[in-house]
């Protein structure tokens, strides 16, 4: 599987940024409110990041043992565990879709955040919320990466492609 695109989550921050920043000022023309989140979305997403880091301990806890047992080779009696691998396949898609998720919440928060600071009246109890939550998602973002480092698996010493093992 690859790794997370870091270019397709700079496409898909953008598109959102030019979103909500075009969505807020067409709300605001027309009479309407400018968007603001709730600070349920806040929390959940704070959960999801929490969640998605208790579900790659097992993994992590599973390299850190397995790099144990190869430094200690005198040991022959020590036994690791494997991590089922469609479980880690599971988690790393997690954190692929958390980091696609996390790059649009934040674009679109940060195009609000944008438009407010534009405006000629600055709307504080707007501006607040949509803080937390861009806050809130970057830290998604973060969780997403790191859990995508303990899903990577170790660098083979041996070759590579299968003309050089044969």
């Amino acid at each position: 599987m690859k790794p997370i695109n870091l270019v397709s989550l700079i496409i898909w921050f953008v598109l959102s940024l030019v979103a909500g920043f075009l969505y807020s000022s067409w709300a605001v023309a027309n009479g309407y409110h400018v968007p603001v989140s709730a600070l349920s979305l806040s929390v959940s997403v704070l959960v999801v990041a929490m969640v998605l880091l208790v579900l790659a301990l097992p993994i992590y806890k599973y390299k850190r043992s397995l790099k144990k047992a190869l430094e200690a080779k005198d040991n022959k009696n020590q036994r690791v565990l494997p991590v089922d691998p469609f479980y880690a396949v599971r988690v790393l898609l997690l954190a692929k879709a958390s980091a696609i998720t996390a790059a649009l919440f934040v674009g679109w928060h940060l195009g609000v955040i944008g438009y407010l600071l534009n405006a000629p009246v600055l709307a504080y109890d707007a501006l607040g919320p949509n803080v937390t939550a861009s806050v809130v998602s970057v830290i998604l973002l973060v969780v997403a990466f790191v859990v995508q480092s303990i899903c990577r698996l170790p660098n083979n010493s041996g070759p590579t492609d299968n003309k050089a093992a044969a």
